[in-house]
């Protein structure tokens, strides 16, 4: 009788756990999609359970698509020049979580926040002239762990990358100056295929980094992760104060 009663409490407290009615037994629902137009933004915060699509494009639109039964728990927001994409479903016995994808279209993209398990992808080149990616726990100031992975095509001045997490890269194109910081864990940088004249590195991760130095790559590896270049550039100054080496292919 007891087991009864304490089975039958939990599942209270499960349920009481859900904020909105309904949001542990309902589907998906057919695929629809809902159009945001006459927003402006720069920067992107995606959230748990949101694959995001990018594409450069004169007019600033944002689509989502999704079961139509959680397209209302779909939330899109814009403060301080600042695009903030979340799901505030909160629990699913019946269809599987992240079942969200937003296409986003911007003229200029500055920074992108990886707060999802989901991938972060483009759709055709990007030409951004300076792009900030982020993957990290909540000590970059907002709330959630990044995990997913970014796959994108690039073209442009500046790439700058932060990671403290397990976020693979997968970076392709070419761009003129790349910062790219793993600060640990075990996260994989693959640009073996980006194109990259000055290449700065800071390496603390316990993977590895695949990079195709033009000109200068310069930096620190501290940790077992090695650093593997594509090409050997006439000046490559980086310190190996661990485990992990600057290889040569």
């Amino acid at each position: 009788m007891m087991k009864f009663f304490l089975t039958l409490i939990g599942l209270v407290l499960f349920f009481a756990s859900c904020e909105k009615t309904g949001d542990c037994i309902k589907s998906s629902g057919q695929l629809t999609s809902k159009i945001y137009e006459g927003i402006l933004f720069n920067k992107i915060i995606v959230h748990k359970g949101i694959a995001l699509v990018i594409t450069q494009g004169d007019q600033y639109k944002v689509e989502v698509r999704t079961g139509e039964n959680l397209i209302n728990d779909i939330e899109v927001k814009v403060f301080d020049n600042t695009l903030t994409l979340e799901d505030n479903t909160t629990c699913n016995w019946v269809r599987e979580y992240g079942e969200t994808v937003i296409y986003v279209t911007a003229p200029n993209i500055t920074d992108i926040y990886c707060k999802t398990e989901k991938n972060i992808s483009s759709n055709g080149i990007l030409t951004y002239p300076n792009l900030h990616l982020v993957s990290m726990d909540n000590v970059d100031g907002y709330k959630g762990i990044g995990t997913g992975d970014y796959i994108l095509q690039i073209d442009n001045q500046n790439l700058f990358i932060e990671n403290n997490n397990l976020s693979r890269y997968f970076i392709s194109g070419k761009t003129n100056e790349m910062n790219v910081n793993f600060y640990e864990n075990g996260g994989i940088f693959h640009g073996e295929n980006l194109f990259s004249n000055t290449i700065r590195l800071y390496h603390r991760g316990s993977n590895d980094m695949f990079v195709h130095p033009i000109n200068v790559i310069t930096g620190d590896i501290y940790n077992v992760g090695d650093v593997y270049c594509n090409s050997r550039p006439p000046i490559f100054p980086v310190v190996q104060h661990y485990r992990g080496r600057l290889i040569f292919d």
